[in-house]
């Protein structure tokens, strides 16, 4: 999955949350967190240290791998073209 936006990140923490079968409350628990953080992350309504989000996204087993963009070469100039 493509991350562009922090509402990725939390429709990844929200849908993996459920696949896993937790409630707002065990995740917040197991994250050392409240259920009323989880909810207002899950909603948009909070903006987490990227520390918080980090460990909540490990404990839920989503890995994390970035890498810079693939960038095109240069168009090269045609050969029989003198410059």
């Amino acid at each position: 999955m493509q991350v562009r936006s922090a509402d990725d990140i939390r429709d990844l923490l929200r849908t993996e949350r459920r696949r896993r079968g937790l409630t707002q409350s065990q995740l917040a628990d197991l994250t050392g967190t409240s259920q009323k953080w989880i909810s207002d992350f899950e909603r948009g309504r909070v903006d987490p240290p990227l520390s918080i989000v980090l460990k909540v996204l490990v404990l839920l087993g989503v890995g994390i791998d970035l890498a810079p963009p693939v960038l095109s070469p240069p168009d090269e100039p045609d050969q029989g073209e003198d410059f």
